[in-house]
């Protein structure tokens, strides 16, 4: 390994250009945020060393053998992150990239790619409202701006030059002469255009100005700030173990990349169908998931070790991965779609890891054909795995370490299918977890805790969705309701129904959030329920609908002066209802 001279931001734009530099299979996603890509740039302004790069040489067998990936030209939250595969055949001898994959990334999107990020309060929808186009902008007219407290310019919050990732919207909200595009310094080489530049704008006497531009120009054009070392040697396998020694003590790097990367190493395709899958869950059932799931999912199918460290996939388990990766994947698919069906979102499924037990039963089962669609032959079993996914979830049994509540919990499982059983084993499953510290057991208290669970909670979801059972949970027909509603709870309000200090009906049943704004004021209704009870009192919503109190569990207490009443008499219901749905 040798250490060469090093060369310009410019040079090194140029070489992804030319896809003379690229990544290896082995590299992870890019995983930089907007501001860190904006401090990269005020650090090289303020000559701050940004570390150096590792290369790898390759060239000959190498360029075929493996597969190679360019540099991620524009970035798009959730719908563009992978890099594009280059053909290697038709391109020369190439470098690379083992580390500085991040730092070479950011700098190419700030200089000549764009960033796109979810606006805050807005839905995930892939178009310009919701994640706008953003290129990297410099203010030029003033430094970033300070803390007032602060003793320097530089020393508050570690940014003197204010760059910022801005779309066309925000430039129209701003003095944008002031904010000069970033990647428009590439085309500004050479002393004399940076000052034909200055000139048509008219800025000649302006110092700041003259200044920041001629630094940026220096930076990318003049001063070789881009140290590497260069690996000529072409064993794959000792690149790949420089790659995993040199990234195994990063801050950044998860342990999963370094599996991957040992994946990689003897499933080229590895990185490929992962991503692929990561992106049709999200697509078609907006469940975010990572590659620390599905490598967790491959180890409960196929590892007695399920352990979740890198000696547990060796070139012998990556061979079996890839032969069985289709049925692995449609079984994560399946699952995923059947937790859908259940009613879970994004935001409701509180942990992911609690999908993996039926991952496992589906593929051991050998189920997983067409199981979300066979009604009338899973339907049974659907209901039992639906009662128990919503059970540990409110157990919240996969806190901590995953690894070992996932070995308990795969024991009754594969006992159930060596035994023919035809329903999920959630009562073995309930057996086996009593014996440990996540036992799904119900008392007083655990009831009592769901109770007071209030409407913005996530687990809200479960608890109602159990009281609830009979609503359209698979087409999103559902809708969490206020029974009293929560706007009638305000002092004024409360006031011209007679409920004050002096009240005989105490007040604090009025203020406090656990019983107004908790499950034992709260109903799953169907949409059009929902949309025509909107904001009725209670006893307006009874009188004008054919409501069926009982099924709802409503106590015939409407009236609000009459709230303590309704509810000390609808916890009791709830609490024998919720009892009874929890049990095994």
């Amino acid at each position: 390994m040798a250490f060469y001279p090093p060369v310009t931001i410019a040079n090194i734009i140029q070489k992804i250009d030319y896809q003379t530099l690229l990544l290896p299979a082995i590299q992870r996603e890019f995983v930089w945020k907007n501001d860190e890509i904006e401090l990269l740039f005020d650090s090289l302004m303020r000559d701050y060393p940004i570390g150096s790069l590792l290369l790898w040489k390759v060239n000959g067998e190498n360029k075929q053998s493996h597969r190679y990936y360019s540099i991620l030209k524009k970035f798009r939250e959730k719908y563009k992150t992978h890099c594009e595969e280059v053909n290697t055949m038709t391109v020369p001898d190439f470098e690379a990239v083992l580390d500085g994959q991040q730092r070479l990334t950011a700098l190419y999107l700030g200089l000549k790619g764009s960033y796109a990020y979810k606006k805050p309060r807005v839905h995930w929808v892939n178009n310009e409202y919701a994640l706008p186009t953003r290129k990297l902008y410099l203010h030029i007219t003033e430094y970033a701006p300070q803390d007032d407290t602060a003793d320097t310019v530089s020393d508050d919050d570690g940014r003197l030059y204010n760059f910022k990732f801005l779309s066309a919207e925000d430039l129209e909200s701003l003095d944008a002469e002031e904010w000069f595009e970033v990647g428009d310094i590439l085309g500004l080489q050479g002393t004399y255009k940076l000052n034909a530049y200055i000139k048509e704008n008219e800025w000649e006497d302006n110092e700041f100005i003259n200044e920041t531009l001629s630094k940026l120009h220096d930076m990318i054009h003049v001063t070789p700030t881009m140290n590497y070392y260069l690996e000529a040697d072409p064993d794959y396998h000792k690149a790949l173990n420089i790659f995993i020694r040199v990234n195994s003590g990063g801050e950044k790097l998860d342990y999963s990349d370094l599996i991957m990367s040992t994946l990689i190493a003897s499933w080229d395709h590895a990185r490929e169908e992962v991503n692929n899958l990561i992106d049709e869950i999200w697509n078609s059932y907006e469940f975010e998931i990572n590659k620390d799931l599905i490598l967790r999912a491959y180890l409960l199918i196929f590892s007695d070790d399920i352990k979740f460290r890198v000696s547990n996939f060796s070139s012998q388990n990556a061979i079996e991965f890839e032969e069985h990766w289709d049925e692995v994947r449609e079984c994560i698919v399946t699952a995923f779609e059947l937790v859908r069906d259940f009613g879970y979102t994004e935001q409701s499924l509180t942990s992911k890891n609690a999908v993996l037990p039926i991952v496992y039963y589906l593929f051991k089962s050998g189920k997983v054909l067409n199981y979300t669609r066979k009604e009338v032959v899973y339907k049974d079993d659907w209901e039992t795995i639906k009662k128990w996914f919503h059970a540990v979830l409110l157990h919240r049994i996969f806190g901590g370490q995953a690894d070992a509540i996932l070995k308990v919990i795969r024991e009754p499982i594969t006992q159930a299918i060596n035994d023919n059983e035809a329903l999920f084993p959630a009562q073995a499953i309930a057996r086996r977890l009593s014996k440990t510290r996540k036992s799904i057991t119900v008392d007083d208290e655990f009831i009592e805790n769901l109770l007071l669970t209030r409407y913005e909670e996530r687990y809200a979801f479960p608890i109602l969705a159990l009281l609830y059972p009979h609503l359209d949970y698979k087409n999103g027909d559902f809708h969490k309701d206020h029974i009293h509603p929560k706007s009638g709870f305000t002092k004024s309000k409360l006031k011209k129904v007679g409920i004050t200090n002096n009240s005989d009906n105490p007040e604090w049943y009025y203020s406090d959030k656990d019983y107004y704004n908790g499950i034992v004021n709260l109903q799953m209704l169907d949409g059009n329920q929902n949309i025509s009870k909107s904001d009725m009192s209670l006893s307006e919503w009874v009188a004008s609908s054919s409501v069926d109190l009982s099924k709802q569990m409503i106590p015939d207490i409407l009236e609000l002066e009459k709230f303590e009443e309704f509810v000390d008499t609808r916890w009791e219901v709830l609490q024998e209802k919720l009892k009874s749905a929890l049990t095994f």
